[in-house]
């Protein structure tokens, strides 16, 4: 068969943990026709975007990394962004990927041609990028909130910033700063910035959990043990375990049972908290305003040791009221004080994968019109395996609805790779070059995770409600956790039914068949039909 031939077999979005893994799992299966593609300067995702102060990681590092690039000489238990970009840097050297990647490259329309069967990416320059394949490795915080609704923001005259786009030529000494958010970005941020500015005012919507954070130099010896064969692997699974056994208890606990367990634990984990918040923060004023009066486990707690002491600094002041507008010179809030400021840092979230309001309109366009920011804007986020949609051919998504299985990111977006290639390898087998999942497929995986995860949707949109925990969308729903076991999650990535995908030859693309005289075809065609 000759077929139209795009610029690449596989154009990867995104140059991040998740672009470096599709990378290395591609060549495995013996693609080496692709291109790495991202909007920023350089590989690294989050990690090359995000210097701020004390930027890090919030889990151990021995989590932290590719079960097939493991390092063992980690500067720390938790490892700061200088390290973990290093690492990502030198894993993409190894797979031979930088001369695969091109930079400052933002795609604004992915628009599907199901007569040549091949993806058109368009550029913001104008450009075009033709792909058989397109694997989207965004990740699961997609675009930074730079500019939230907020009266009067476009007012502000003063230094602003977001974690992600961090203005490291500003100097903050002695400045007036106010911190919009107490998230995961501030509880690393605040404690650095409340040590050289004049003052700092954080303001707080909603309480957070802030949780010791048992960090510590990495021995020699303990860098020894963990380049043992097997030795991080091992630290690593324990982990994991411990991960899987609170997951099959979220998935096989009773209804009933669950629902009364879930009311001890907050209460339980509520009351321990508020010790914890006593203990740290000296002001007893502030302490009703710290504790969370939802489930205790509904939003995200960080690893924060430092946050809570720094509330106890004559030059930090948490801002618990509203804010009612921006003002030139600085934040009015509700009660009507107005503090002015020399530079205001928003650190006001993320587009999460699990929000529809993610995926915009007119975006990707697939076979026959097919728009996947209109399909999840009206109806519920779902995809195969979290990774395909129906009427979206050759197109896959890395960090998709119910994705997230209580791990490090490197776990699953290593698992939605393994799916992934596993169905590309599948496609070319059969002689195929375009690969479909069928409604019904879709259909009966997305029953399941309402199926699996009912106790999960109970604890998270019952009992988080007021939490504004990005766990649940604006539709009121928790496409967020994958609520299967660790072990189910892995075999499952590659035991599946091969046929709950369609594989077919794009009509358009066919020109003849062993020497057959030239074929007249409309629309596509049954690869098995084709060669017999």
């Amino acid at each position: 068969m000759t077929q139209t031939t795009p610029h690449h077999e596989v154009v990867v979005i995104g140059a991040g943990i998740g672009g470096i893994c599709a990378g290395v799992k591609l060549q495995e299966i013996g693609i080496d026709d692709f291109l790495i593609v991202d909007r920023v300067g350089g590989l690294g995702g989050t990690w090359y975007t995000h210097s701020y102060p004390d930027a890090g990681c919030d889990i151990p590092t021995t989590t932290y990394q590719f079960s097939f690039a493991r390092k063992p000489d980690w500067d720390r238990f938790f490892a700061k962004r200088d390290q973990i970009l290093e690492y990502l840097q030198d894993v993409a050297a190894d797979y031979d990927l930088p001369r695969r990647m091109q930079f400052d490259t933002t795609i604004v329309r992915e628009e599907w041609d199901d007569n040549a069967g091949v993806w058109q990416l368009h550029l913001d320059s104008g450009e075009v990028i033709t792909a058989r394949f397109v694997i989207s490795a965004v990740g699961a915080y997609i675009n930074p909130k730079t500019r939230p609704n907020i009266p009067g923001l476009d007012t502000y005259t003063g230094v602003s910033m977001h974690p992600a786009t961090w203005d490291n030529d500003y100097d903050f000494t002695g400045k007036r700063v106010g911190i919009i958010g107490v998230g995961a970005s501030t509880m690393q941020i605040a404690p650095k910035l409340a040590e050289q500015v004049a003052r700092l005012d954080i303001y707080q919507r909603t309480p957070q959990v802030y949780l010791p954070k048992p960090d510590f130099v990495l021995r020699p010896w303990m860098q020894r043990f963990l380049a043992l064969p097997g030795g991080s692997a091992v630290v690593n699974g324990i982990a994991q375990s411990v991960v899987d056994l609170a997951l099959r208890v979220a998935i096989f606990t009773p209804a009933p049972l669950w629902k009364r367990a879930a009311r001890v634990v907050d209460f339980a984990g509520r009351h321990a908290y508020s010790g914890w918040v006593r203990h740290k923060v000296k002001d007893k004023e502030l302490h009703p305003h710290l504790r969370p009066d939802f489930g205790i486990v509904c939003i995200r707690g960080g690893a924060g040791g430092g946050y809570l002491p720094t509330l106890n600094r004559d030059n930090v002041e948490l801002v618990t009221d509203g804010i009612a507008e921006i003002t030139p010179n600085g934040i009015r809030s509700t009660d009507g004080t107005e503090r002015e400021i020399d530079a205001l840092v928003l650190a006001t979230g993320y587009e999460v994968f699990s929000d529809p309001e993610s995926y915009k309109p007119e975006t990707v366009i697939g076979r026959d019109g097919f728009d996947l920011g209109v399909f999840y804007n009206s109806e519920e986020l779902k995809a195969y395996y979290s990774t395909a949609v129906a009427g979206i051919p050759n197109r896959f998504i890395m960090v998709g609805p119910y994705s997230w299985t209580g791990t490090a990111f490197h776990y699953f977006v290593e698992n939605a790779m393994r799916h992934i290639a596993t169905v590309i390898d599948e496609t070319r087998r059969r002689g195929a070059s375009v690969v479909e999942v069928r409604p019904e497929a879709q259909e009966r995986f997305h029953q399941e995770m309402i199926r699996s995860g009912r106790n999960l949707s109970y604890y998270l949109e019952t009992r988080c409600e007021g939490s504004n925990t990005y766990f649940v969308n604006s539709q009121g729903k928790s496409p967020y956790i994958r609520p299967w076991s660790l072990l189910k999650t892995y075999r499952r990535a590659t035991r599946f039914d091969r046929d709950d995908y369609e594989y077919r030859v794009p009509a358009g693309a066919v020109r003849t068949v062993s020497g057959a005289d030239e074929l007249d075809l409309v629309g596509t065609v049954n690869v098995t039909s084709v060669l017999e």
